[in-house]
């Protein structure tokens, strides 16, 4: 892949992942959710949040290896990002729900 192709669909990627998480902690606390799982990332110790970014980055660089073109590459990022958020909801709403319940 061209390097100019595969550092577009990094930054794409990379803006993605951080409008996700930003919108994942905004939104929590606009419906009145506790963000559980970004407290728990923010409680590992350093090693661990290593770790996560280093397997997060990877994963990111390796999804933009395998796109065949860039526009599929966008159209495959922004829709993982969609589906992140959309599992990050459901996963604080279930917290919150089994909270509520005990």
């Amino acid at each position: 892949m061209n390097p100019a192709k595969f550092a577009l669909l990094l930054g794409v990627g990379l803006l993605a992942f951080l409008f996700v998480t930003s919108l994942y902690v905004v939104w929590t606390r606009i419906v009145g959710l506790d963000p559980t799982l970004a407290q728990r990332c923010a409680n590992l110790s350093r090693p661990g949040r290593t770790t996560i970014a280093l397997a997060s980055g990877a994963l990111l660089g390796t999804g933009s290896l395998a796109a065949p073109t860039v526009g599929v590459g966008i159209a495959g990022m922004i829709l993982f990002a969609a589906s992140t958020f959309a599992s990050l909801m459901l996963f604080e709403l279930a917290q919150q729900r089994e909270r509520a319940a005990s």
